[in-house]
């Protein structure tokens, strides 16, 4: 009996012995699976960490190519936007809308006229001749010393009708060069009001005391104004020169600019066409070879500078004048007047 329950104690000893020895050898397979997963695993985490990075990447490039796109205008934006002129505009530069354009609004080629009834008598518009005022609208770089608008009042005024209705930023005076010393005459202090009507007698004040100084030669020279002065749109300034160089009983301007900022789209001709070029080849061919032709071709102001004549025959631009047909008219109607009222002889 003794003998019998050993042989059964003894069978089930191995028989616990073949369970844990089974229950080991899956336990070994189960951490073999789970040393070969987690590998796997962390490979495919390390493969996706690349891609990430890429995408990061990207993105980084995206952000930073984004703004530098935006700075860099379309062609059809080129048409629209006009190159901005000189301007140096100091503080109130950060403060102009990006939505509006900056132009010089007193550009003759753009529509400017000196509103002669309220300016100053000028020698540019003589009773015996023909208005040739506009010349000190006419933005080039660099006016001729002998196309001056000269004045003898003791404080002079010039009222300018402007191209196009602006929100002010900034007035302008540039004198021709010179060589050593300022010429006299020069304007030195002025003030530029906003005309509030057609006659300029309600007129609200831009800017006072601008001074033009004698340090930089035939340089423009700014005066900023006030970005919070609540001035509206305006069509119409006024400078009021106060004191000139060497206190000279004339006054003598050379160009003065006024910039705004506008909605209006401005087209603006970067490139010459055929017919512009044509324009400027003939013109120059006249003015060097046949004085003759030269003399009664359309050479106006406006035709060799909206054609880009200058580069070809800058004598040409430098001896423009506003208008042959107001010459030719008042030619002829004082040849007809002087015909009129010449006594005929019986």
């Amino acid at each position: 009996m003794i003998f019998y329950r050993l042989h059964t104690i003894y069978n089930q000893n191995n028989q616990v012995i073949e369970m844990v020895s089974s229950i080991n050898s899956r336990m070994i397979i189960l951490e073999r699976k789970t040393v070969s997963v987690k590998p796997n695993e962390e490979r495919k985490y390390e493969d996706l960490k690349p891609m990430e990075h890429s995408i990061d990447d990207v993105l980084k490039n995206m952000r930073m190519e984004q703004p530098i796109n935006d700075l860099n205008p379309s062609k059809t934006e080129e048409l629209i936007t006009p190159a901005p002129p000189p301007l140096n505009l100091s503080n109130n530069i950060s403060n102009i809308s990006k939505k509006g354009l900056i132009l010089n609004a007193a550009d003759y080629l753009r529509g400017a006229s000196v509103d002669n009834a309220h300016s100053s008598r000028s020698n540019l518009n003589p009773i015996i001749g023909y208005d040739q005022t506009n010349l000190v609208l006419l933005d080039r770089p660099q006016p001729p010393t002998h196309k001056a608008w000269c004045s003898n009042e003791h404080n002079p005024v010039l009222t300018i009708n402007l191209a196009k209705y602006i929100k002010p930023i900034s007035v302008s005076y540039q004198h021709s060069k010179w060589t050593h010393d300022i010429p006299m005459s020069t304007p030195r202090t002025y003030d530029v009001v906003a005309c509030l009507d057609f006659y300029c007698q309600n007129w609200k004040p831009l800017v006072s005391n601008c001074e033009y100084s004698s340090q930089s030669i035939g340089a423009e020279q700014f005066c900023n104004i006030s970005f919070h002065l609540n001035v509206p749109l305006i069509g119409k300034v006024q400078f009021r020169f106060k004191e000139n160089y060497g206190d000279s009983k004339m006054t003598c301007v050379h160009l003065v600019r006024v910039y705004g900022e506008t909605d209006t789209p401005v087209q603006v001709q970067t490139t010459k066409n055929l017919g512009s070029e044509e324009t400027c080849a003939d013109l120059k061919y006249y003015y060097y070879n046949s004085y003759f032709k030269y003399t009664f071709a359309k050479k106006n102001c406006s035709v060799l500078y909206e054609n880009d004549c200058c580069s070809d025959c800058p004598e040409c631009c430098e001896e423009c004048t506003i208008s042959l047909l107001i010459t030719f008219t008042k030619f002829c109607m004082s040849g007809w007047m002087s015909r009129a009222f010449t006594p005929t002889q019986s």
